[in-house]
């Protein structure tokens, strides 16, 4: 019992240092292709997405970046003086020109928010107040040299510029500082929103961030400067770190397996002595369960499902696993979203106008289909409740899922797909959990060790019992072999009498 509770000492030991190494693999994020530029003082282009599987090889111009339109109040002695009672309602949209006068604003579909003062709120709690009430503005302070100003910027785009308004009954002090409107421009812009402007392979576009991720599926294009001549944006196939990646993966995994095998291998003659968890049944269901992970069908993933066996890894006879290069190769090339499969988790759609926007405890991995009936929207056939542009299912495998869906479109497909080393890594830790089965095995082992020393006790006591029993009944025998042999002695001497 006590070799059996090392043995699993051992056991946990060897589970978490595999988990260490899955945990590593997944934190590469690795994909099957690689973004590249010519020159990253201009622009960067990575691979970010939950694919990046496209061979792309396209010439990049950057005429200009976003820039987010920024409003700047006069100087303040310090940042506890106050700004004056009422309110201002800050919207956001489009300013016609950057002049003071005749310029119009129209405003877009984010909502406006309107803070309140009071004649003690300080230019620190206004700055506090604006942050807390909106997402699509941005409030700081800054020294400047002479005194304290306040910096109001909206989110990057000619579309998310801001327009300030107090309300015509607040005090002077708020009129006069936190105007900025058609008519009054108290507030100083010192820079107007603007859109980004690129061709690639000589196509013009425009983005409203700098932070292009919409571009290429799987990538994310970021620019840092202008150019005058074209930079080259590329990817490639990441076939040496995948393989690298897959044997470290395989080597861990094989240690893991044979160290079990050790451990639970039978004796099979009376010379040789069986492992310290022969015949455990628990160590077999890990075993099994490690062996799974080679053949486990990952769902959720475009045109799958997917296995590690897919990908070139295949199973010994011994049961441990073995990769094979060239395999692997033609699988990468003939579908490269296995790879994702394996190392990336991904929540994505085939339609720019459907997103998910949660998922409910409930929510399995799987591919759903999004269908259009008579206005209502099913997924999977199954009809989901709506809330606005909301749309959440209620019932299967999607159940939780909160789909948000643009007006007009017809069909969408949902990919949700938890990968191979995700999975690994949440059966390895439900291994080591605290009320894990190994833990409970060894519980269980230790209490059997309790039960053995009580037990050990009680078989001490009776021996002492039947120690002293068993001395009270020889010396009452040998009484009374002495009694006996007496007697015997007096019969001898009476029959030698008796013949005299």
């Amino acid at each position: 019992t006590t070799s059996r509770i090392s043995a699993y000492g051992v056991l946990k030991n060897d589970i978490k240092d595999f988990r260490d190494t899955i945990r590593a693999i997944k934190n590469t994020n690795a994909a099957s292709h690689v973004g590249s530029s010519s020159n990253s003082t201009v622009a960067t282009f990575t691979t970010s997405g939950t694919t990046g599987s496209e061979n792309i090889d396209s010439s990049l111009v950057v005429s200009s970046l976003a820039t987010t339109h920024t409003l700047v109040t006069g100087e303040y002695n310090n940042s506890g003086s106050t700004v004056g009672s009422g309110s201002i309602t800050i919207d956001f949209g489009t300013w016609s020109t950057t002049s003071s006068a005749n310029d119009t604003f129209t405003a877009n579909s984010n909502s406006s928010v309107t803070i309140n003062t009071t004649s003690t709120t300080t230019l620190s709690q206004l700055r506090d107040a604006i942050n807390n009430a909106t997402d699509n503005a941005l409030a700081t302070i800054m020294y400047n040299g002479s005194g304290y100003v306040l910096v109001i910027k909206g989110q990057s785009g000619a579309s998310n510029e801001v327009r300030v308004t107090p309300d015509v009954s607040s005090s002077s002090d708020l009129i006069n500082n936190y105007s900025y409107t058609t008519t009054t421009k108290n507030l100083t812009q010192t820079s107007d929103g603007s859109d980004a402007a690129f061709t690639v392979d000589g196509i013009s576009m425009t983005r409203s961030e700098n932070t292009i991720s919409d571009l290429f599926k799987g990538y994310t294009l970021e620019l840092e400067s202008t150019s005058s001549s074209a930079v080259s944006i590329s990817s490639s196939q990441n076939l040496d770190v995948i393989e690298g990646l897959l044997t470290t993966l395989v080597d861990n995994y094989n240690i893991l397996y044979m160290n079990i095998t050790e451990m639970t291998n039978s004796s099979v003659s009376q010379t040789e002595t069986g492992g310290p968890l022969a015949g455990d049944s628990l160590a077999r269901n890990i075993q099994r369960e490690l062996r799974s992970f080679s053949s486990k069908s990952i769902e959720g993933y475009e045109n799958g499902p997917y296995s590690l066996s897919l990908l070139g890894v295949q199973t010994n006879r011994d049961g441990t696993l073995a990769l094979n290069p060239a395999k692997m190769k033609k699988a990468f090339e003939v579908n490269p979203i296995i790879v994702d499969a394996i190392f990336k988790d991904q929540l994505t759609t085939d339609n720019s106008d459907v997103s998910v926007s949660s998922l409910g405890t409930d929510t399995k991995p799987g591919t759903y289909a999004i269908t259009e009936n008579s206005g209502n929207y099913l997924i999977d056939g199954v009809s989901m409740s709506a809330n606005g542009n909301l749309y959440t299912s209620s019932s299967g495998d999607s159940s939780g899922m909160v789909v948000n869906i643009s007006s007009g479109v017809n069909s969408a497909n949902i990919y949700f797909g938890n990968s191979l080393v995700t999975s690994m890594d949440e059966s390895l830790t439900n291994f080591l959990a605290f009320n894990g089965d190994i833990n409970a095995r060894i519980n269980n082992l230790n209490d059997r060790l309790g039960d053995i020393a009580d037990e050990k006790t009680n078989l001490e006591e009776r021996m002492s019992a039947l120690t002293d029993r068993y001395t009270f009944q020889f010396a009452a025998m040998e009484q009374a072999i002495a009694g006996l042999q007496e007697t015997g002695n007096y019969l001898d001497q009476m029959l030698k009498s008796g013949k005299e």
